[in-house]
């Protein structure tokens, strides 16, 4: 009551504006946890006389159709007269933070303490105000001090940034994906592979294929597909088979027919996407959910031999790279067995660049 009571009462049980719509809907949908709303008229294009709305339930992370259906017709009772309102799924954005935590080893017990409490300390930045809500906002600065603070022996850190989305793919039949950030990409190299995705299944291509991006300049490039064998090259199947924009951070895939992901979420098969953000600080516009994904995040802890005394001319200190590196795809457990190839392999051995694109 406290929280939703004063703009109901400014609403005067009307939905004009986007504000009243966030005000109304947990009263009709109590089981409403967040909820963002956002007009036709900030899309690109533009899709005016709409209203969308994107609902995260209290229990599970979509809202059913039936309920969807019933709240489209409960709204209509508080919309002016030729405003369209449509209910979105809700549209997760992932946050993968990759940590190498210097330490002293003088202060303490051991490595392993020190980074369950900086795990522990991970998790509760991750269930904070800050994020688990739309228009929510990873503050890479506040951070690093989570991580800084998390114990006496912790002396600085370098944490790495992927952004990901999860698509679920329409099987066994032709569809047209498009996946959205909502936060610029980093081009890490011209040569390709900027981004990367789990493996899955193409109507007509025995083998398990990974997406992947090849730049035409700083703004947009072309997607194509490839497949791994072990250390060979990384060798291209599908080339052209969409366009990537790396300002607006949009993945357009042409018409595909998918049959089958290396991945699944609650028996649901998915591809994992993901890419290295041009900023840090990473928001979830309009109707994206930001989440910190713990389970995809990593804590290395790494001996701070110049802190320590060991060796104070650092001839021996343990530098840390501040970009991304790691494999070109998302692999699973079994396939990390199979290949160990990786992004810093693809300048030895070959990158797509001489495909006819």
């Amino acid at each position: 009551m406290k929280r939703f009571a004063p703009k109901i009462y400014s609403t005067f049980n009307r939905a004009v504006t986007a504000n009243d719509y966030e005000a109304l809907i947990p009263k009709i949908y109590p089981e409403t946890e967040s909820v963002s709303v956002f007009g036709g008229e900030e899309l690109s294009p533009p899709q005016y006389g709409k209203v969308f709305v994107t609902i995260k339930p209290f229990y599970g992370p979509y809202v059913p159709d039936s309920i969807k259906t019933n709240l489209n017709t409960l709204l209509r009772k508080y919309s002016v007269a030729g405003i369209v309102t449509e209910i979105l799924d809700l549209k997760y954005l992932y946050v993968e933070a990759h940590i190498n935590a210097y330490y002293n080893p003088n202060l303490a017990a051991d490595s392993s303490s020190v980074k369950t409490v900086v795990l522990n300390n991970v998790n509760k930045y991750a269930d904070s105000a800050d994020m688990n809500k739309y228009g929510a906002k990873f503050k890479y600065s506040k951070f690093q001090s989570v991580v800084d603070n998390s114990n006496d022996s912790i002396t600085s850190n370098i944490t790495k940034i992927e952004i990901r989305r999860d698509m679920k793919p329409a099987l066994n039949r032709n569809a047209e994906y498009e996946l959205c950030f909502g936060n610029s990409f980093y081009i890490k190299s011209d040569d390709g592979y900027n981004i990367k995705s789990s493996g899955f299944n193409v109507f007509g291509m025995s083998d398990t294929v990974y997406l992947s991006d090849i730049p035409d300049n700083n703004r947009m490039g072309k997607l194509f597909l490839f497949k791994l064998d072990g250390r060979n090259s990384p060798t291209v199947v599908s080339s052209n088979v969409g366009t990537i924009d790396y300002e607006r951070a949009e993945i357009l895939l042409k018409p595909i027919n998918i049959t089958g992901t290396s991945k699944k979420v609650q028996d649901i098969p998915i591809i994992e996407v993901s890419a290295c953000p041009q900023s840090n600080d990473i928001v979830g516009l309009q109707d994206l959910y930001l989440q910190l994904d713990i389970n995809s995040s990593t804590v290395d802890m790494v001996s701070d031999n110049i802190t320590s005394g060991e060796n104070t001319a650092g001839t021996l200190y343990t530098a840390t790279s501040s970009y991304m590196v790691g494999n070109i795809a998302r692999l699973t457990e079994e396939e990390s067995v199979n290949t160990t190839l990786t992004s810093s392999d693809t300048y030895i051995l070959g990158s797509p660049t001489s495909l006819p694109y």
